[in-house]
């Protein structure tokens, strides 16, 4: 509670929410002097709430960036849901609205404009330069304006340069806001003024935007027909200097500028703008009250600043050094080793990891093997090369804080985030994921960091150029997990039933393949399907093997006694599925998808949730039921196209989603009724899920599922992401498993059907003769197939010129002309002729012709 209190109290910034109330008050006291102190309260407290409504709105819609740029605060840290912030926002703007009418309701324009303004500059106008900081500015002289229309009926023209003065000086104070985030907005992808312009630029406009507000505020007397007190002058002056010092501290500092200078500049134009607030309440009212009020907001605002900026800033904690490092692994380890049931994921793997914290120069060395992990001696030293089976882990103090000490983010995130660096196989990144949740849960256990809830939610903002999860837009993490579900989805295809040596045969030749995680079936079926998959998890796989079981005790248990690596707990989310399939109601089957996934993770497995349905779930409730999985203990998740109603574009609105609120790994598994099931697969890698599970041939139920061969090439091919898979056997196994489904292989399908290479069109031949790239995406060596060229009805000159040439036989045109003619008709259907077929016929013409010729 007292986390959750203490993050609105960040989210006020107290340091801000005094000016803005100061800047309505000034208008109502210069638009009509002497008034009622109800109406000038009003004309401060609906200012001051349509500010604290911008405060959270404006994190709300910058819940994306912040989780770049600033995970520490309350939305992406988790301290305060986005839903939260959002209803944070909408409640002070009713209650400004009903200050608003009590005040003169006409001014209910202002209020609508501010609003749209706040969301337009959240939501686009922050991303387009020097414009979304004009936008900004022109808000605080709303505020303005509408402390004038709480004492008059409409606001005097003469009050207009006036609010020009507040526009201009809030409008730098915005840019200079910007410059002590240029970094993380580039990282978002927000245009802001210095990311567009460079920060030169940006300090040239901040310092033009300040010489036109001092000029402007200096003649305002004049212009107003008020002639300014000693409280004016002075407080004016004040304003002046402070915003000197500020563009001055800024303009003098080394290049590249960095953040804490463009910081303590804004620090001393916060205090500058009340300030120059009351500066203006003294030019409208008692110099008495102008002084009074002034220096009651800037105490407020100095202590403010002084205990929450920083933190909202940079975070709460500071450096950690190598002894804290060292002790904290020591500590985790030691836990781990004392517990009653090691985590699963020691078994079998022996591995080197070395976990590399590059600003400090701290190697931390720690070695698997025999279901135990231990740390190495002497870590710090500089260390030489590991050999081909190690891992290697980069990273900085900073992020190791945040996700092991402080909580504020996750490892998904930062490696997704490019703030980790892993060097391994996706088999490692499985076994890695599952040691560093115990590292924190642990942790959690001690009292330090929990494992932080995520809440970023729905598409990246419009303008932005990267995106949080998958990084930038085409490019994929560095390491990824490719699963295969053949023998357990793949068998649900009607007709389908693969015998217990079958099973263990296909997984043998997947974990050849290079597939690091293979689904083998779902033990609780029967008796069969058990002894099938313990065969598989018995032949000792170099890859990860998952079962899939219910919410059951009964189904749990089976899946744990087949030693399986992994337990998939599956369930229906849909409307449909938990009304009509399941009987059961959401509230009851939160309870009984916390109490399964405790119960398996008690097994000391891989835990993953797979919620079934998920794309035609409510996307609230689907969110809320993996937070269910994630705090009873789940490893990862699972989102099921069960229907194949996705599309790329609604799969990744809901992988951001899910992404954003839950700090697990995700992973998708996509049906094929709209044949977008290859497509949805790569969509949610690109919007940050982490595995994406596939098929051999796609075969599965009803249509299918995404095909593995598909998936594998597409991430290779479009995206050069190196799966690290054999991609040469891809067509055996393609073989093999339409040999078991007592069917050929499609000649049409990609990667793997046997038209894959092969061409016959006559400018397409002359194409590939010349250059194979022209119609091929990537050369058939790459899968260990081999280019055909056959010859039929759509043949060409060169296909034909070239067929024969490669066998020692000369044409002249008119024989050329002629052999075409024969091939165009002796191939005009299928298979067409072979290039034996065109050589046999071309030496045919020219025997015939010989004679011809001889006869003559």
């Amino acid at each position: 509670m007292r986390q959750r209190l203490f993050a609105h109290l960040e989210t006020w910034r107290p340091y801000t929410l005094a000016y803005v109330g100061l800047v309505g008050l000034a208008g109502a006291v210069l638009a009509a002097g002497a008034t009622p102190a109800w109406r000038l309260a009003g004309a401060w407290a609906a200012p001051t709430l349509g500010w604290l409504a911008g405060l959270y709105g404006g994190d709300y819609f910058d819940r994306r960036l912040d989780a770049v740029a600033k995970p520490h605060r309350p939305i992406p840290s988790g301290r305060m849901r986005a839903g939260v912030a959002l209803a944070g926002m909408i409640v002070p703007v009713a209650l400004g609205t009903v200050v608003a009418l009590l005040l003169n309701w006409r001014s209910l324009v202002l209020v609508g404009g501010a609003l749209g303004l706040g969301i337009a500059y959240s939501t686009r106008l922050k991303a387009k330069g020097l414009g979304g900081n004009l936008a900004r500015g022109s808000v605080t002289a709303i505020a303005f304006l509408f402390g004038a229309m709480a004492t008059a009926a409409y606001p005097p023209g003469r009050l207009l340069p006036v609010a020009a003065v507040f526009w201009l000086h809030d409008a730098g104070s915005n840019l200079v806001g910007a410059l002590r985030d240029v970094d993380g907005d580039r990282a978002g992808g927000y245009g802001t003024a210095p990311v567009r312009l460079g920060v030169p630029a940006a300090l040239r406009w901040a310092a033009a935007l300040y010489a036109l507000w001092v000029a402007l505020a200096a003649v305002a007397p004049v212009l107003l027909g008020r002639p300014p007190g000693p409280a004016f002058v002075g407080l004016l002056s004040l304003a002046g200097a402070l915003g000197l010092v500020a563009v001055l501290s800024m303009v003098r500092a080394p290049r590249p500028l960095e953040r804490r200078v463009a910081l303590r500049a804004h620090e001393i134009i916060v205090l500058e703008r009340v300030v120059l607030a009351g500066g203006f309440i003294a030019l409208g009212g008692s110099d008495g009250i102008a002084v009074v009020l002034t220096a009651a907001a800037l105490l407020v605002t100095a202590v403010a600043q002084r205990t929450l900026r920083d933190r909202y800033e940079f975070g709460a904690a500071g450096a950690i050094d190598a002894a804290a490092v060292v002790s904290y692994v020591d500590t985790q380890l030691a836990v781990m080793s004392g517990a009653a049931r090691p985590p699963a994921a020691l078994a079998g793997w022996d591995r080197r990891i070395t976990i590399s914290l590059t600003d400090i120069g701290l190697r931390v060395a720690l070695v698997t093997r025999d279901g135990t992990i231990r740390r190495l001696p002497d870590s710090a030293g500089a260390g030489g090369p590991g050999s081909p089976g190690d891992v290697t882990v980069e990273t900085t103090t900073a992020t190791f804080r945040d996700i092991f000490l402080l909580g504020r983010t996750n490892p998904r995130r930062a490696y997704l985030a490019r703030r980790i660096r892993i060097d391994g196989a996706p088999r490692d990144l499985l076994r890695l994921n599952q040691v560093f949740n115990q590292f924190r849960r642990t942790a959690d256990a001690g009292g330090a960091a929990p494992v932080p809830r995520m809440s970023i939610v729905d598409s990246r903002p419009a303008g932005a150029g990267g995106q949080v999860g998958g990084g930038e837009p085409g490019r994929l993490p560095g390491l990824l997990v490719v699963s295969d579900t053949t023998l357990r989805d793949g068998e649900q295809m009607p007709g389908v039933a693969f015998s217990l040596e079958q099973k263990v045969d296909v997984a043998s030749r997947l974990a050849a393949l290079g597939i690091p995680l293979i689904e083998a079936g779902f033990p609780a079926v029967s008796a069969a399907e058990a002894e099938a998959v313990c065969a598989v998890v018995a032949a000792g796989l170099d890859a990860d093997i998952q079962v899939i079981a219910r919410p059951l005790p009964a189904d749990i248990d089976a899946a744990v006694a087949t030693g399986a690596d992994s337990i998939a707990i599956f369930v229906g989310t849909s409307g449909s599925h938990i009304g009509a399939k399941l009987r059961t109601d959401p509230a009851r089957l939160l309870r009984q998808v916390a109490d399964a996934v405790g119960y398996a993770k008690g097994s000391g497995r891989n835990v993953v949730f797979a919620a079934e349905d998920a794309t035609r779930a409510d996307p609230g409730f689907l969110v809320e039921v993996c937070q269910a999985a994630q705090d009873a203990g789940a490893d990862a998740l699972g989102l099921a196209d069960t229907a194949g109603v996705a599309t790329p574009w609604s799969m990744q609105a809901l992988v951001r989603r899910v992404t954003g609120a839950c700090a697990l790994p995700v992973a998708v598994h996509c049906h094929n009724d709209l044949g977008l099931a290859t497509a949805n697969s790569v969509a949610a890698l690109l919007a940050g899920a982490s595995g994406v599970q596939c098929s051999v041939l796609g075969i599965g139920e009803r249509a299918g599922n995404a095909a593995l061969e598909e998936v594998l090439l597409s991430l290779e091919i479009a995206f050069g992401h190196h799966t690290g898979c054999d991609l040469a056997a891809l067509a055996p196994l393609a073989g093999r498993i339409a040999a078991l489904l007592g069917q050929p292989v499609p000649p049409g399908r990609p990667v793997v059907g046997s038209n894959a290479f092969v061409h016959e069109s006559g400018l397409h031949v002359d194409g590939i003769i010349r250059d194979p790239g022209t119609y091929e995406p990537y050369p058939p060596e790459l899968v260990g197939r081999t280019r055909r060229i056959v010859f039929g009805k759509h043949s060409g000159r060169s296909a034909v010129r070239q067929a024969v040439a490669g066998h020692g036989l000369t044409l002249d045109e008119a024989q050329l002309g002629l052999l075409l003619d024969e091939v165009k008709t002796a191939g005009g259907g299928p298979p067409g002729l072979s290039e034996l077929d065109v050589v046999l016929l071309a030496r045919s013409l020219t025997t015939t012709t010989g004679r011809n010729q001889g006869a003559s």
